[in-house]
């Protein structure tokens, strides 16, 4: 029969080992999902997108594009605290494949909100609703 740990002392050695051991599991294994299944982020990109999209079709709505800016950067920030490097978020946030599918979820989205693709009202009556809503969509818009 083997013994594993026989004195304090020996237990203690033992769970260093099993410490260490664990800290020094890279991060990537840690946040083994991918960006693109995080769903902080991804949604956070898509309401960036959605307001994006009115504010460059409704004339009378424009962006906050500080709040915008901060909120690609707190996004950002969350997925590194998740254990993807900087380079792979920055990556990931400009690649244009993502971008693509990025916009056409806000797209069908904005389908879903009445948007007419032809009737730039449409637009704009949703993104006034979205700014009066406080939504996280209005929070990056304002009124001219």
């Amino acid at each position: 029969m083997t013994r594993i740990a026989s004195s304090p002392a020996d237990m203690r050695t033992m769970l260093k080992a099993c410490v260490f051991a664990l800290c020094c599991v890279p991060a990537p294994v840690i946040a083994a999902k991918g960006l693109v299944q995080e769903e902080t982020l991804n949604e956070g990109l898509i309401a960036i997108s959605m307001a994006n999209v009115i504010r460059k079709t409704c004339p009378s709505i424009s962006a906050r594009m500080l709040k915008a800016w901060l909120k690609v950067k707190f996004l950002e920030a969350e997925a590194q605290s998740l254990g993807y490097s900087a380079q792979e978020v920055s990556a990931f946030v400009k690649d244009p494949l993502e971008k693509k599918r990025v916009l056409s979820i806000a797209q069908e989205r904005l389908a879903d909100h009445g948007i007419i693709p032809e009737q730039p009202a449409t637009y704009c009556t949703l993104g006034l609703a979205e700014i009066e809503a406080g939504s996280a969509i209005g929070k990056l818009l304002k009124a001219k």
